[in-house]
């Protein structure tokens, strides 16, 4: 076969020595030498497995406790000889270095390690050296030599070694990239630790960089393609597994962003209900099939093609009613298997199970804009607001059930978009505003979706009465209030700051209605 590498010599350097005996029983019996280090080659030898120790090709010993074995000419010439190269061949000869054709090296456990420690002599000890020198030689080298640096990779080589005799040129290329892709995140992690242990200074430097998990169906129109990437480079784990439908798009993931990080922001059974990243439905009761009733019956009309998200296990009486209509995705903490029958009648509907609702609370990853060839990051929105980081600054002091209803509120004014307005009754949105340009634009928007609830008995124009309203930043006029007690909402929460705070308290006192601030503004474009 063109472009087949024949094996004659190996090194093995590995911390991590999973299937390592296994592999180097392999290539000892297909007639490879084996030359080895340190602990790896004790390893070897005590499992019956023919191996040279490194010194025995330097002629030199390992010194500074490791530190120094593999860096040395009759190693990286050995790796770094090209054999289409006649005087790459004529000089290793002639210095009597032999051509190593295959490298198989992981590198010390420096991620693991940091996460198990603070000792920072321990973490640097944790550094490797001569293994990423090792690794980048030979995959610099592909065309001459084979790098593996990923245990999944030794049966790949095994099995061409088998089958060929060799390793052909496809399976080299790959090996080669995973090689550098490994000492990029590797290096790279290293100078995040440096930058935050060591520097005294402000950290300068951002990166983003991700394993690809899968490819989505489309991007935010069909003729854009996109994709799912994992910030962990080590790992392609998803947050989620999809037990049925269509493959997701990129207005499905970030519909489902949305309605995850607005879903952990309670404990008790919870439901939401999102349509164009936007909740349109959101409640909390005493159980799950309450809490879905609720959120539907808020604003059935914007459910219709949306997506479901809820915080408990979906049973079978919750899933016939979530069959009658029309979604695109359902997401919950689990699915019984009578559920699941129920849903898979309904090809195309995505069902999704997520590994962890606490990954959307505690993981606070950074959020990314791209422009042009800059990109915008920002610290997640985290904060949550508690009874005890309240203030209330109206005569009027909210009722118990209020101050209930304000919480659950400002929970979900988070998630919706700018100006965003939520007014709420019995921990159920009954009015949502969002995406205007102005305030007051978003409390009338919200009030105009009231008149859509289902679930409150009192009447055309008494749904709103009783009810309570949050505002994501301050309120700039008193017209909004005005529209509020006009409307019946008896109580308010707001993060407060304007320069016409004083004027927005007096508005509320004179028109009886209570006030918080919170003294943190959850604006979101």
């Amino acid at each position: 076969m063109q472009d087949l590498l024949n094996i004659k010599r190996s090194l093995i350097s590995v911390s991590d020595k999973k299937n390592i005996v296994k592999l180097a029983s392999a290539l000892t019996k297909a007639d490879i030498e084996v030359i080895s280090t340190g602990n790896t080659y004790n390893k070897l030898i005590e499992s019956k497995v023919k191996a040279k120790k490194i010194e025995e090709i330097t002629n030199f010993p390992e010194i500074l406790n490791g530190r120094v074995k593999t860096l040395h000419p009759n190693i990286f010439a050995g790796i770094l000889a090209d054999l289409k190269n006649k005087d790459h061949i004529s000089q290793i000869r002639k210095l009597n270095i032999s051509k190593i054709q295959l490298l198989v090296v992981n590198l010390y456990p420096f991620e693991k390690t940091i996460k198990e420690t603070n000792l920072i002599d321990k973490c640097i000890e944790n550094i490797d050296v001569g293994g990423p020198s090792l690794i980048r030689a030979a995959a610099k080298n592909y065309l001459s030599t084979a790098v593996v640096v990923d245990i999944k990779d030794y049966e790949k080589v095994l099995k061409d070694i088998k089958k060929y005799n060799g390793i052909t040129l496809e399976l080299r290329k790959y090996l080669a990239i995973k090689a550098f892709k490994r000492t990029m995140e590797y290096d790279a992690e290293i100078f995040r630790w440096y930058e935050k242990n060591l520097s005294s200074k402000n950290n300068r430097s951002f990166f983003l960089s991700g394993s690809k998990i899968d490819s989505l169906r489309y991007g935010e129109n069909p003729h854009q393609k996109a994709e799912i990437y994992s910030n962990d480079l080590n790992s392609t784990d998803n947050f989620y597994e999809q037990l049925n439908g269509k493959q997701l798009s990129y207005n499905n993931l970030n519909d489902l962003n949305t309605a995850l990080s607005l879903l952990a922001e309670f404990k008790e059974p919870a439901s939401v209900i999102i349509k164009h990243a936007i909740p349109c439905g959101v409640a909390e009761s005493r159980n799950i099939d309450s809490s879905w009733r609720k959120s539907f019956l808020a604003d059935s009309l914007s459910a219709f093609g949306g997506v479901v998200a809820l915080n408990r296990k979906v049973e079978k009486k919750l899933a016939m009613e979530l069959s009658k209509i029309f979604l695109e995705v359902i997401v919950a903490k689990d699915f019984s298997k009578e559920a699941i029958e129920i849903f898979q009648k309904k090809h195309n509907l995505r069902v999704i199970k997520v590994k962890s609702l606490n990954r959307f609370k505690t993981s606070k990853p950074k959020q990314v804009i791209s422009i042009a060839n800059t990109f915008l990051v920002q610290d997640s929105d985290n904060f949550s607001i508690s009874k005890k980081n309240i203030k209330v600054v109206s005569n009027k002091k909210p009722t118990k059930n209020q101050i209930d209803d304000l919480i659950f509120a400002n929970k979900v004014v988070k998630h919706v978009r700018s100006n965003a307005i939520v007014i709420a009754k019995n921990k159920t949105t009954i009015g949502i505003g969002s995406g205007n340009t102005s305030r007051v634009d978003s409390v009338n928007f919200a009030m105009e979706k009231s008149k859509r609830v289902k679930l409150i008995r009192g009447g055309k124009g008494k749904v709103l009465n009783g009810s309570v309203m949050a505002s994501d930043a301050f309120f700039p006029f008193t017209d909004s209030i005005k529209l509020a007690s006009k409307a019946g909402i008896k109580s308010i929460i707001q993060p407060g700051g304007s320069i016409k705070d004083k004027y927005i308290i007096d508005e509320v006192n004179k028109s009886n209605i209570a006030m918080i601030f919170t003294n943190k503004r959850c604006f979101s474009h």
